[in-house]
């Protein structure tokens, strides 16, 4: 599992661990991993490779980790993933680049890395972790205080990561289609509001209130209901279920 040291990462892990699965947890800092891996009541093994999923090398080397230690990959999750804001007029490409390598690009190579492991075992789950805004825009209004006011260079945007959300929805659809011969399902899961320990950091009351406002459930979501759903779908009784995105997002995306 990539990008498990944080944020609704490090939850699915432990939800993982505890239900007990077996994990490679992945991600750019070895402390955070860690602390995922210190939560009492796991169940399953663990194996931690700090990496940056962005770089090749890197992503060699976890699958290679996995299979010396573990002799076969049933379940990837596909979690790390960045952002970047900046004045519409000022988006630059080294950020855009950034954050596709990470969003879209190394989901791809990682599937395909761990790919033949699964055929070979015909079974195989990928679950990637896209956004609601994968499919919507931003609104700014939603993000009082937060987001730096236009001053002649454009509203303050994200795009790279609405798009890099946008194409790992379909990728996994037209990877669903690839691989389903072989016993492998591919799914997403598109979070909405939820308010992890980097959120909070960031967010303000108003910006707290008004997007509970704006999820029919009237909340933001507990990290580790995701966690909930990637479980759901990394197992055999999700077998029927593939090139699928399921929302957990409390209804937001529904009006």
């Amino acid at each position: 599992m990539t990008g498990a040291g944080t944020g609704l990462g490090q939850a699915t892990a432990r939800v993982l661990l505890e239900s007990g699965i077996d994990c490679v947890l992945t991600g750019r800092r070895s402390e955070p991993l860690a602390e995922t891996a210190e939560a009492p009541d796991l169940q399953g093994d663990f194996l931690l490779v700090p990496s940056d999923v962005a770089l090749p090398d890197d992503r060699e080397r976890i699958v290679g980790r996995t299979l010396d230690r573990f002799g076969r990959v049933d379940i990837l999750v596909n979690n790390a993933g960045v952002s970047g804001q900046a004045p519409l007029l000022d988006y630059d490409v080294e950020d855009w680049r950034r954050v596709m390598q990470t969003n879209v690009e190394a989901c791809f190579f990682l599937a395909q890395s761990v790919l033949p492991s699964m055929r070979d075992n015909h079974y195989g789950r990928i679950v990637n972790i896209a956004s609601v805004y994968g499919t919507l825009g931003l609104n700014g209004a939603l993000y009082a205080g937060l987001l730096a006011a236009d001053e002649g260079r454009g509203p303050t945007r994200q795009p790279a990561y609405h798009s890099s959300k946008g194409a790992l929805l379909n990728m996994t659809r037209d990877l669903a289609i690839a691989v389903a011969p072989w016993g492998i399902t591919v799914n997403s899961i598109s979070p909405g509001m939820f308010l992890t320990e980097q959120a909070e950091r960031i967010v303000n009351a108003e910006v707290i209130a008004s997007l509970s406002a704006m999820t029919p459930i009237g909340r933001f979501g507990e990290p580790r209901e995701v966690g909930y759903a990637v479980r759901f779908l990394a197992s055999e009784e999700a077998a029927f279920i593939t090139g699928a995105e399921l929302r957990v997002d409390g209804g937001w995306s529904i009006w």
